[in-house]
């Protein structure tokens, strides 16, 4: 039996999925960058020796322009960064902000509505008149759920 390794090795060197050695590059450069920078990217790609970030929000935008030298030494001075990305010539940086964002999620009522199974016709057997009274607000709420 193969070692997953090797297999995902054969993957990656084949011409065919060459899009997973660019997809490698692009996930260590984002994991060299700090926290709040990587979580601002939407996706990366390389064109004409430029590496652009596409970005969720102007704010990030002012951020990665403002982090623009220390972005760059990172490239540069990475190890596994400049194996992996040794295809790539990447002599600039431009960044963006994207038109397209992620769709968020639909968040839904996780309370459960649930129809009343009381018909509210029960005959009332209480001695006490304050218990009879409660009672008969408790046949008024029931037959009004059933109203609505």
């Amino acid at each position: 039996m193969k070692n997953i390794n090797v297999v995902l090795n054969h993957l990656v060197t084949n011409p065919l999925y060459s899009r997973l050695k660019h997809q490698k590059c692009f996930d260590l450069i984002k994991k060299s960058l700090p926290e709040p920078l990587q979580k601002g990217i939407l996706f990366m790609y390389v064109k004409n020796d430029t590496l652009f970030f596409a970005l969720k929000h102007p704010a990030f935008k002012m951020e990665f322009d403002y982090k623009l030298s220390l972005i760059k030494t990172l490239l540069s001075s990475l190890p596994p960064l400049q194996e992996s990305c040794k295809n790539y010539n990447i002599k600039k940086i431009k960044t963006f902000v994207s038109k397209f964002t992620t769709q968020s999620e639909v968040k839904t009522d996780t309370i459960p509505k649930y129809k009343e199974c009381a018909t509210g016709l029960f005959e009332i057997k209480a001695q006490n008149d304050d218990i009879k009274e409660k009672f008969e607000i408790i046949k008024r709420q029931i037959t009004k759920c059933l109203q609505h």
